[in-house]
């Protein structure tokens, strides 16, 4: 059975209570006071009734299929389907030509999946999303207590959210192409022309029509906002001859608001105004989404209209949630380490609620679980930060003696617990109680009744060291809590325990195979555990940077001796004594900043100088020739940085200082960044060689000051980057980047004894020049850096024992499989000798930001087991 990844509780007037639950692309009723199934519902096999269900339940089937003598319908096969062994059904086809059947290789087509369900205050309807499909279906609970499907309407873009409006006529949906939408909850299939005509919102059109008419934009002037899409909204609207591309929607709908970003959830609270007479009300649309933003809009008609922000979220928000005690409030909760409380209407924040250091605390406790009679104890897994899945209330009950005005309830992704908050009267939120659950929670009902928290957990993703084959049949479908107001605490004993214990033992009775079982849990992986891949990545690739770096600019992290110490330190932390060094977090282009120019980091475009250098003949040139450079000034936040990494490393490992190459540096100055052509570049060293090479100088002069002041703040080794050594011919290498090179090698040793210091190694890289290996043997370095483009064999021979060797991994090699990194670690060190001597394993230029962090640590294992090299400092 697949887990239950969404569940509501259905109290009905004048009727038994219903817990509505979906289970991969079913939907279940059962009975709230006896857990008996009443009804289940499939997109592919429609609903089946009590007959149905007995046939159902001695069939073994995994899915939710009405037992019927019919042929099934055929399955779509959405995105994600995998092939799976021959122990599976196999698909008969038709070959037109032979007209004898065949097999195809087995394959399952897990239907889309249900992503959300809500209910109407009466419970006879349901409403529901499919994801795969974009599909949002109504579900009618008939009499007999059957579902039933009434409509189905196939969005644009697949639904994150969905909700009702206050008058319960209208449904509400986000999608995550960041629209909002109002579509009628019902919608008489056999009427639509009385809908077309009477309802406010017009239907779409035919195709025929759609082709016939102009073009006209799906955005109006009342649903963009800012400069850049109003401007490309009135470039479209110019546009007369072009005719539609898209299929309008075929069903009554109205498109609400336009966003730039993708919407995670959204909320429509109607708040009366106290004191007025006659007593006045007014309706406010409440949207995520995952630029930290929480825009208030007013309900309908008037959605266009946006009444404010709430900021105040560093990191995506996934939550919302309006208390039913306070309408004005509003708890929102996503990446964050944080929950915020808000008084919505006037974006204020009332109060920052801690969360991380409550699911951290949980994941420090040590659990024994018992499983299969064997008692084991596990430390939970941490992550680098919490994602909020859901966020609920409980409203308390009436002459409670604790002043509460009731619960918040946070569940987060991977975090088998339950986080409690008390609200009490005066407004203040606080943490009561955290209620470890059986495993990773999926979704949470609230039983308002009896104080209750029903939820379901993932009872196919154990979070220890536990196979699946283990896990499987040990943990339930669903739990529960229930607040004992006698006790003042949180209990498992609940009013309900036992239809929950009947629901979970009608899960158990589907069997399925292994093969089906790892499938189907691969495939609901995306919906179930979704919620953090909404965080932007860092710059960097460890996921602690972007924290460690919070709103500051790149330069200002380098600027900042206590930011850049802790950045450096962050890859020590992650994989500790799998690195024998750490290379101080800086950046190269500091040189031409303390050269005088302004050099800016711009997002998704990387090193920009506002005012390169154009000529000789520009004013800017003679001052940067003409500067006197004081190094130990300009740059002295680097030389603190490194006193301050070096005294916390404290002797455990090296720590290495660097610099950009001279030509290098040239380069950025006059190019303005990076460049595909290097025109500029080209053009100052074939017209301007004189001036060129006297640039070369200035720069190679502060270099080396910088290295020595850098290796007298506490450096082990140093390091050039001549990054861009690949622009350049042999002849011109030798002309133009070479001299410099040597330059530096030749009088930082010197500097070095001039301040009463020992000569530390040296390292050069030069990127791109495969040409000069040789020559950069004999350039005064003692290891030569190498990128991916060298042959490791072939750079042994040619250095032949003159330096040692540095490198050379392709970087892209940590996006490949497992297989892949031990094949290139095992080649890579085969080719450098077995890597016993005289060689330094690198990659051979730096690890992009896409990469993940446990690759990472596997290529460093895969390197000490290949080389048989141990953790252990001499």
């Amino acid at each position: 059975m697949l887990p239950f990844q969404c569940v509501l509780y259905c109290d009905r007037i004048g009727r038994s209570s219903l817990i509505i639950a979906a289970s991969g692309d079913c939907i279940h009723s059962f009975s709230a006071s006896t857990g008996t199934l009443l009804s289940s519902w499939s997109e592919n096999r429609g609903s089946s009734n009590a007959a149905q269900r007995a046939r159902k339940h001695t069939s073994g089937s995994a899915n939710c299929e009405a037992a019927s003598d019919e042929r099934p319908v055929k399955r779509r096969r959405p995105s994600g389907s995998a092939e799976v062994s021959d122990s599976t059904s196999a698909e008969i086809v038709i070959d037109n030509e032979s007209k004898k059947p065949r097999k195809r290789k087995p394959k399952i087509a897990l239907s889309s999946a249900v992503t959300n369900i809500i209910v109407d205050s009466t419970g006879k309807h349901i409403v529901a999303i499919t994801g795969e499909d974009k599909c949002i279906r109504v579900l009618e609970v008939l009499p007999d207590d059957t579902l039933r499907e009434i409509s189905e309407r196939f969005m644009p873009k697949r639904p994150c959210s969905v909700t009702l409006t206050t008058d319960e006529s209208m449904i509400l949906c986000a999608d995550k192409f960041g629209d909002v939408y109002a579509l009628p909850l019902f919608i008489p299939l056999n009427d639509q022309e009385d809908v077309m005509n009477e309802h406010p919102m017009a239907l779409g059109q035919s195709k025929q029509e759609a082709k016939s008419k102009p073009f006209i934009p799906a955005a109006t002037e009342l649903t963009v906002h800012t400069k850049r899409n109003q401007q490309a909204l009135k470039n479209q609207q110019s546009v007369t001859s072009k005719t539609s591309q898209k299929n309008s929607l075929d069903f009554a709908h109205q498109l609400l608001l336009g966003h730039v970003s993708l919407l995670t959830d959204l909320a429509y609270v109607t708040v009366v105004t106290a004191g007025s007479v006659p007593p006045f009300s007014r309706s406010y649309l409440l949207t995520s989404d995952r630029d930290e933003h929480i825009r208030v809009s007013r309900g309908l008609p008037q959605a266009h209209v946006i009444e404010g922000y709430c900021l105040g979220h560093t990191e995506f928000v996934s939550r919302l949630c309006v208390p039913l005690w306070d309408r004005n409030c509003l708890v929102s909760g996503g990446g964050d380490d944080y929950l915020l409380v808000w008084k919505w209407l006037s974006s204020e924040v009332q109060q920052r609620v801690e969360l991380k250091s409550l699911v951290t605390k949980f994941r420090e406790r040590t659990v024994q679980e018992p499983r299969r009679g064997i008692e084991k104890s596990t430390n939970l897994p941490d992550t680098s930060g919490v994602a909020v899945t859901g966020i609920w209330t409980i409203q308390a009950s009436s002459g409670n003696e604790e002043k509460h005005d009731g619960y918040i309830v946070v569940a987060c992704e991977r975090v088998p617990a339950l986080v409690i908050y008390s609200w009490h009267e005066d407004g203040k939120v606080e943490h009561q109680a955290t209620l470890g659950v059986e495993g990773n929670i999926l979704d949470v009902a609230i039983i308002p009744k009896s104080m209750c928290i029903l939820y379901t957990i993932d009872n196919l993703e154990d979070y220890s060291p536990v196979t699946v084959n283990q896990i499987q049949r040990d943990l339930p479908s669903f739990g529960s809590y229930c607040y004992s107001i006698s006790d003042r605490s949180w209990v498992k004993d609940s009013p309900i325990q036992g239809s929950i214990n009947s629901i979970n033992e009608w899960a158990t009775m589907y069997e399925t195979s292994a093969a089906d079982l790892e499938f189907r849990r691969n495939s609901l992986r995306e919906h179930l555990y979704n919620t953090e891949k909404l965080r932007k990545r860092a710059g960097r690739y460890l996921p602690d940077y972007s924290k460690t770096k919070g709103d500051r600019d790149f330069f200002e992290c380098c600027r900042t001796p206590e930011i850049a110490s802790e950045i450096t330190l962050q890859p020590i932390t992650e994989f500790g004594e799998l690195l024998d060094a750490a290379i101080i977090f800086s950046d190269i282009l500091v040189v031409p900043q303390a050269l005088g120019m302004t050099v800016e980091i711009l997002d998704k475009q990387g090193p920009h100088f506002p005012n390169p250098l154009k000529s000789p003949h520009d004013g800017q040139y003679s001052q940067v020739m003409g500067k006197e450079v004081d190094v130990q000034h300009e740059l002295d936040y680097v030389f603190k940085a490194i006193t301050m990494t070096k005294k916390r490393l404290d002797g455990s490992i090296p720590l290495f200082g660097f610099c950009g190459g001279p030509w290098t540096l040239f380069c950025y100055m006059v190019e303005g960044g990076g460049s595909r052509i290097f025109q500029q570049v080209k053009t100052w060293i074939y017209k301007f060689p004189s001036e060129t090479l006297a640039l070369l100088q200035k720069t190679a002069e502060v270099c080396v000051e910088y290295l020595a002041l850098q290796v007298k703040a506490g450096a082990d080794i140093v390091q050039v980057f001549e990054s861009w050594a690949g622009e350049l011919s042999p002849s011109s290498f030798r002309q133009f980047s070479l001299p410099y090179l040597r330059y530096i090698s030749e009088k930082l040793p010197l500097r070095l004894k001039d301040l009463n210091l020992e000569p530390v190694p040296m390292v050069v890289f030069a990127k791109g020049a495969w040409y000069a290996l040789d020559a950069l043997c004999d350039s005064g370095y003692s290891v030569v850096g190498l990128d991916w483009l060298h042959d490791p064999s072939e750079a042994v021979r040619v250095a032949n024992g003159r330096v040692s060797l540095q490198g050379n991994a392709d970087p892209g090699i940590l996006y490949g499989s497992r297989d892949s990194i031990t094949t290139l670690v095992e080649g890579m060190v085969a080719g450098f000798g077995g890597g016993k001597k005289g060689w330094i394993v690198n990659l051979g230029h730096g690890i992009t930001q896409w990469v993940k962090p446990e690759d990472v640590r596997f290529f460093l294992e895969e390197i000490r087991r290949v080389t048989g090299t141990t953790t252990k400092k001499n």
